[in-house]
């Protein structure tokens, strides 16, 4: 899709997720993308990033880009100012749902990880584990009984599972629970549920208010179907070249994929306004 003929905006912000987005398929950042929102930085533009992740997978990636702002994180579940410590936001999975899902994935046998603030916690250790620790770099902690394990409601719930099995599931969770909570395919082996208020769209609008900037404001570049809130909200949206067709139709723009440059493609055409 062209930029031709979109209006000429001075952006203020930036929001972008991390996983088929900013991380190319090595889980890096290239060196092009990395420079490139350093460059816009430069020119009084600011960055975060807006990731399904929990903050402390996210946190070697906020420190390369030396992000400054509050970061945006479980979908939209939980806002940190990581300069201070404060939590600006936190919008758990009420129990009796947290509940209902594990029973649900225990009765048709899905792995299901469920998460505090800063762990995540599984009933036994298995491929699915082990997968999620290996892309998240974060170990997280066998549990016994899930159910019983849980003191306090969780941010979000996760099942992982072949892409085939996710896409299988998903219309029956989304069916049980999608008027309750958001039920979202983040990456093809992952369906998370976090609570019905906590999108990335909402998320970024609640940090623009924060910072005095204004949606119009606001660039969000994301790939997947818990992005198209914050590409539907911000000012310009942008899809990733390697986003599903459904996710590229809410978008303004679509760039190029995750390893080809697509962030950086973005913020030198409507940042640094290189033709």
């Amino acid at each position: 899709m062209s930029d031709t003929g979109m209006k000429t905006m001075n952006y203020s912000l930036i929001a972008v997720d991390l996983d088929d987005s900013l991380l190319g398929s090595d889980l890096k950042i290239s060196k092009n993308d990395k420079g490139a929102l350093f460059a816009a930085r430069e020119k009084g533009v600011q960055i975060t990033i807006a990731t399904g992740r929990m903050l402390d997978s996210a946190m070697p990636y906020i420190k390369e880009m030396e992000i400054d702002i509050p970061v945006i994180t479980y979908q939209g579940a939980f806002i940190k100012d990581i300069q201070t410590g404060k939590t600006l936001v936190r919008k758990s999975v009420p129990m009796e749902y947290a509940h209902s899902i594990i029973d649900e994935c225990k009765n048709k046998n899905l792995h299901i990880q469920a998460y505090s603030d800063s762990s995540y916690f599984f009933e036994q250790e298995n491929q699915y584990s082990r997968y999620y620790h290996k892309m998240s770099g974060v170990k997280g902690k066998e549990a016994g009984n899930l159910k019983q394990f849980l003191e306090e409601e969780p941010i979000k719930l996760l099942i992982i599972a072949e892409p085939s099995i996710i896409q299988e599931h998903m219309k029956y969770f989304q069916k049980l629970f999608g008027d309750k909570l958001q039920v979202l395919i983040s990456r093809p082996h992952y369906l998370e549920f976090t609570n019905g208020e906590a999108t990335k769209g909402k998320a970024l609008s609640k940090l623009g208010s924060m910072l005095g900037i204004s949606g119009e404001e606001t660039i969000a570049i994301g790939d997947s179907f818990n992005d198209i809130s914050m590409i539907e909200y911000a000012g310009l949206g942008v899809a990733m070249g390697n986003a599903p067709d459904e996710v590229k139709s809410f978008a303004q723009y679509i760039t190029r994929s995750n390893d080809e440059g697509g962030v950086a493609d973005v913020v030198e055409r409507f940042i640094i306004r290189k033709e």
